[in-house]
């Protein structure tokens, strides 16, 4: 895997931060804070607002018409026969009015997604978004170890559930915002993901492939950090502190796994086949801290301890 010389950085413009904190977009940017249930993530000079891991909203600076703003939603979600979302909702956003009519449809848009997730699940997504906002906004958040910068980050070469940062909660590390550890997660939901082409062996020879390259993760920083401190000043970030320097640590590479059934031999075999330990990156497993999705370091184990503190569930 490499990055591609010429791909966009994720980030927006102090005009479209401006606008979301104090312009037409304002009330969009309070619901999103507001409504647990949603996810706003930053794009390249767009946004989207993802519901159950699903988009509800993207929305996009016009080119060449500053202020102007193209909403879209996939009307794939919509089932044309019974659906109640109005026809008549505006595709440019140019004042607080058409803002408005976009947010009185979001109850409509919620319940088209959630019939359409019922006929077509997408349970890795749905807990992807349910990390975000435990570790970045939920009470727990000034005390988990981990914030959430991207979810579903996608290049030219490859994509990645999630992209974090590793700030420990204790007083003295949180106030240090120089030497903050870079993440990478990986959701697997059920043990149908964790072979093949799409499974742990894969994800670690393709991640192990893109880190060997230096400019990559340099990038992937640069990057991050301003997505970070964009996201704090929207307060989608519970933090007192921008991101001013990363460490120059390995990154980690953390599988989550979800409702792992402890009678199935594949997850067993998966791991005993795994690498103790890798050039590029640090291999990590997360566990819940009894129930929940609150990032901890404690909970947060190399390969090694994995396997032996776990050997009864694996």
């Amino acid at each position: 895997m490499g990055r591609n010389k010429s791909a966009k950085m994720r980030g927006l413009s102090d005009f479209f931060l401006d606008q979301l904190e104090k312009g037409i977009l304002l009330s969009l940017l309070e619901l999103a804070r507001k409504d647990r249930t949603l996810c706003l993530e930053i794009r390249e000079n767009y946004i989207n607002i993802y519901y159950r891991g699903g988009n509800i909203l993207k929305l996009e600076e016009k080119d060449g018409a500053k202020g102007v703003y193209m909403a879209d939603f996939d009307r794939n979600y919509l089932d044309k026969a019974t659906s109640r979302v109005p026809k008549d909702l505006p595709k440019e956003l140019t004042s607080c009015v058409d803002v408005e009519q976009w947010l009185s449809a979001v109850p409509f848009l919620k319940h088209e997604m959630d019939l359409w997730f019922g006929r077509n699940p997408k349970n890795e997504r749905e807990f992807q978004q349910l990390i975000v906002r435990e570790n970045n906004l939920d009470k727990c958040a000034k005390s988990t170890d981990y914030f959430i910068c991207d979810i579903e980050y996608a290049n030219d070469n490859g994509r990645f559930d999630l992209i974090a940062v590793r700030w420990p909660s204790s007083g003295a590390e949180r106030k240090c915002n120089t030497n903050i550890g870079f993440a990478f997660i990986e959701m697997k939901y059920s043990d149908c993901a964790l072979a093949g082409n799409a499974g742990l062996k894969q994800h670690l020879r393709d991640m192990n492939e893109f880190l060997s390259d230096p400019k990559n993760l340099r990038s992937l920083k640069i990057e991050m950090r301003n997505v970070f401190n964009q996201m704090r000043r929207l307060k989608l970030i519970d933090n007192q502190k921008d991101i001013e320097k990363f460490s120059n640590e390995k990154p980690e590479y953390i599988f989550v796994l979800a409702n792992h059934d402890r009678d199935s031999s594949i997850l067993k075999r998966e791991l005993e086949e795994l690498p103790l330990s890798y050039p590029n990156l640090e291999l990590k497993f997360a566990v819940s801290n009894f129930m929940g999705y609150g990032l901890y370091k404690q909970n947060v184990y190399a390969l090694e301890d994995f396997l032996v503190r776990f050997k009864e569930q694996i």
